[in-house]
Order: structure tokens, then sequence, then C-alpha cells
């Protein structure tokens, strides 16, 4: 595998190419995932924001800071793509609403003081982070004791990526009749494999198609790495969509039976 500070500017600069893309994708209302599925689970293990210091880990173009400052938190969001936090910072001045952004590798945060926020998120990110266990050991030091850390991620169980080219977590298809697809499971070949893949983003909800690189890591290793770093497993959940994400993306349909992605929730034990 690269090192981590090559594909930390790998994954920069692809961040900033799929920017304008991205952020019109976000604000179209057509990301039906995080619309209907996502974007909900995390809402809900978020609970009640009110009043909370609250820091938003690869904030993007800032959509779910501006969700959470609306609803009375004082947020802070940090992006390593200076276009993503181009694009949050504009809307920002247009809309204000008292979020502070940074640009910012999740793994180095020294602009931000040690235990100062009362709940951290990572939404659909944490798989895009190479440095992945010093981005979480940031994130316990920012927490105060008893902070809240969620995480919402591509499940590691049922990550679709390929191997030096060759799809090893994917789902078995045919084509009906009628010329539509169905998905009949999930098969996992390379689950142990700890690799990094690119993703091609690529369809007709985007106004142009862009390319990311994602990690595949394992579910224990998340796991142990947030233990590890004082962090406490509270509660966990995986998402199914809701029924109005179906209607839009009949191919959601498919997550009832196997889960996309889970979510995290963790607290930081006190200090001894």
């Amino acid at each position: 595998m690269e090192p981590e500070e090559n594909l930390t500017e790998t994954t920069r600069k692809q961040w900033n190419q799929a920017a304008k893309p991205f952020a019109e994708f976000v604000r179209s209302g057509k990301n039906y995932y995080s619309e209907y599925m996502n974007g909900p689970a995390l809402i809900r293990m978020m609970g009640n924001v009110q009043g909370k210091r609250i820091l938003d880990v690869g904030c993007g173009e800032g959509s779910f800071s501006r969700h959470f400052a609306k609803l009375g938190a004082e947020v802070t969001g940090v992006d390593i793509s200076e276009g993503l936090i181009q694009a949050a910072a504009q809307e920002e001045q247009r809309h204000p609403l008292g979020i502070k952004y940074h640009i910012a590798d999740a793994a180095n945060m020294p602009m931000l003081q040690s235990e100062s926020f009362d709940t951290a998120y990572c939404y659909m990110a944490m798989m895009d982070i190479a440095n992945y266990r010093e981005a979480i050991a940031e994130v316990s030091r920012l927490l105060k004791a008893r902070g809240k850390f969620v995480i919402v991620m591509v499940h590691p169980c049922f990550d679709t990526w390929s191997l030096e080219g060759r799809p090893v977590g994917y789902w078995e298809t045919r084509i009906r009749e009628d010329g539509s697809k169905e998905h009949l499971y999930y098969r996992i070949e390379e689950y142990f494999t700890n690799a990094h893949y690119t993703s091609e983003w690529k369809h007709n909800r985007l106004t142009s198609g862009f390319i990311t690189t994602g990690f595949h890591r394992t579910l224990s290793d998340y796991i142990n790495t947030l233990t590890a770093n004082n962090l406490m497993i509270t509660k966990l959940e995986e998402p199914q969509p809701l029924a109005q994400g179906v209607r839009y993306l009949p191919s959601m349909e498919k997550h009832r039976r196997v889960p996309q992605s889970i979510v995290i929730e963790t607290a930081k034990l006190e200090n001894k």
C-alpha cells in the first residue's frame, strides 16, 4: 500500500476536483442514500443538539453542519478539500448560521482546542480518510469527557470495492425479462484484505462524474481503534431505506436485505 501521506494528498486532490459536482449533487436533493437512509440515521443518533458544541469531521459542502446549526448547535466543520470548504463557506456567507469551517486533515486538527466539543460526528467520510487511526485519536482529544462521537460509514462487511481491478465485494445481479436489474445476493471475497481502491461516481443524477479513493478495512479495525482511544461503543444501527427513497430509487430496496451502511455511537470515557 502507498504511504498514507501520498494517499492523503491523492484524496485531497480528487475531492477538490469533485467539489463542484458533488456540492450540486447534495444540494439537488437527489442524493437519495443520504436523503432517505443514512442522513435520517445520523439525525436519529445525534438526538437533541440544542446548545451543544459540535464538530463535523469531513464536513464536505456543509449540509449537515447547516442542519445542526439550524437546530441550535454551535458547529465547527473540518474537511481536507479546499474546494468543498469553499462551497460550505460560500453558503455560510449567503445564509449565516455561525458555522466555523477549517481546511485540515482529520488526522491533524491543531487549530482546535482539546476537550472543547460536546459531540462530534463523521458522516460518510471515515472510509475515505487515509490515516483513520489518527483521525479517531484526534476526535477523542477534542471531545469532552462523556462527549459523544457518531460515525456513519459504508458498512465494512458489505463494502463494494475492487482489488487490483477485480471486484471482490459486490452484488451479483441478473437482467429480468423487462430489462430491469435484479440484485440476487451480495458476494464477499476479500473481507480481511486491507486496501485502497478507486470509486467512479457516474450516474444521471450528477452534472459530471468524478473519481475518489476509498479504503477497505474490517469492522474490528474500526472498533478496536475506537476503544483504544477511550471511546466506548454505546449504540449501533444498520439503517434501512425509507419507503420514499425506494420509490425514487428502486435499487435501494436491496438494502432491506443487506445493509449498505453502519452507524456507530460512542462515548468518551472519563480519564481515571
